[in-house]
């Protein structure tokens, strides 16, 4: 898949306590992605396939007849229900939220952001390429350029607790760095709060695109 997210080592440098404090978490699925990505271990089907509607009061319960420190959130694309994010928030009061971000799924609304910048939340800014052409060929669409800076210089402003994942980037970044800057990220903060994520082969990643709708595509690695 994608590989794997250092959250719980971000989460302890927050909040405190070990990593393995954060490693179990109650996660949801979300369905939806506005990316393509051949090495996502969430399949197409799994991504667009069939789905059940849960109230967001019935995940808050089933979250909290568990143990788990985490509710986590995940896609596809979670952000896309961004808007949404406050009804489970004001649920969970200090239970600690944990989601993602891509910067390309639309254009964020601040006031979206205002209510999701909270002090138990904590964001991964999942980086798909450093170039258009590294973020195309990672995720099969186009590099939406304007939309990506402005939503990245709309979570600093608003102080949007997150940090970076550069998943399956090339280590030569100056020119992505440089670009952020000249763009009004602060690049000096965003460097030490991230880090790369390496693409991981798993057992079904010859099956990826195996479905009635999109047909086979070859993996490249």
């Amino acid at each position: 898949g994608g590989g794997y997210d250092l959250f719980p080592f971000k989460a302890a440098a927050r909040w405190g306590g070990k990593p393995t404090d954060y490693g179990n978490q109650f996660v949801v699925q979300l369905f939806g992605c506005n990316l393509d990505c051949p090495y996502c271990y969430v399949t197409r089907e799994g991504v667009w396939g069939e789905f059940v509607r849960v109230p967001t009061y019935d995940l808050y319960r089933a979250y909290l007849s568990t143990p788990y420190p985490v509710f986590h959130l995940m896609g596809g694309a979670p952000a896309l229900t961004m808007k949404y994010w406050h009804e489970l928030l004001d649920l969970l009061g200090d239970h600690i939220f944990h989601s993602d971000l891509m910067l390309t799924e639309f254009a964020y609304d601040p006031k979206v952001l205002g209510h999701i910048a909270r002090d138990n939340c904590l964001y991964a800014i999942n980086i798909k390429g450093v170039t258009p052409e590294e973020y195309q060929r990672n995720t099969r669409k186009p590099f939406p350029e304007q939309r990506f800076w402005a939503n990245w210089k709309l979570i600093q402003e608003i102080e949007v607790p997150a940090y970076l994942t550069f998943t399956g980037c090339r280590e030569d970044r100056d020119e992505f760095w440089s670009k952020a800057k000249a763009q009004g990220i602060n690049v000096d903060y965003w460097c030490k709060h991230s880090y790369n994520i390496s693409i991981i082969d798993y057992n079904a990643l010859g099956d990826v695109d195996n479905i009635p709708w999109g047909g086979l595509k070859e993996y490249k690695g």
